[in-house]
């Protein structure tokens, strides 16, 4: 199968870039800017927000189309049903929906072993329904993926690299058909 890369998400990409750089050093604000952008190319829009917690611990940028919404920042969130590993902290994400499907990436730091961050996320995983259907650990880096049984598009995988004390890792997410 080929694919091409989506116009419109390569543009709403290279936007929100700019907007993140435009938006940085106002951290006393909710919101720092918000518009409209019009595809020069296909004539439609797109809706941007950019907000930011007084501490600039939840920063985040919103873009809408009329396919669905994305997410980028560091508000990020676990999929339903998956708690962070005790101590983590949760460092960046990105979220996106459209046409019943969403997916997403999170982000996380914490002082532990990657053994066990993987093992807390693999039995979650596990007591949610999913199937672990690939494992793999390449020196400090240990990795697992799940799906949904009869359900392809429902997806978790975890990625765990241990760094010194520390474990740096994220989980990858995709439901809907």
């Amino acid at each position: 199968m080929t694919t091409r890369p989506n116009i419109r998400l390569s543009i709403a990409l290279a936007t929100t870039a700019v907007l993140l750089v435009a938006g940085c050093g106002s951290k006393s604000e909710t919101e720092v800017a918000s518009g409209t952008y019009t595809d020069p190319e296909t004539g439609k829009t797109a809706d941007y927000k950019i907000s930011s917690s007084k501490d600039g611990q939840s920063d985040k940028v919103t873009i809408k189309t009329e396919d669905g919404e994305m997410q980028f920042g560091t508000n990020a969130q676990l999929p339903a049903g998956l708690t962070p590993y005790p101590g983590s902290k949760l460092t960046g994400g990105f979220a996106g929906s459209s046409e019943g499907k969403t997916g997403g990436v999170v982000s996380f730091e914490v002082k532990a072993k990657g053994a066990d961050v993987i093992a807390h996320y693999r039995g979650q995983i596990e007591k949610a329904g999913l199937k672990v259907k690939s494992e793999m650990t390449a020196g400090d880096t240990f990795i697992f993926g799940a799906e949904k049984p009869g359900d392809e598009a429902t997806t978790i995988q975890v990625t765990a690299t241990q760094n010194g004390d520390m474990v740096e890792g994220a989980v990858t997410y995709s439901s809907g058909r």
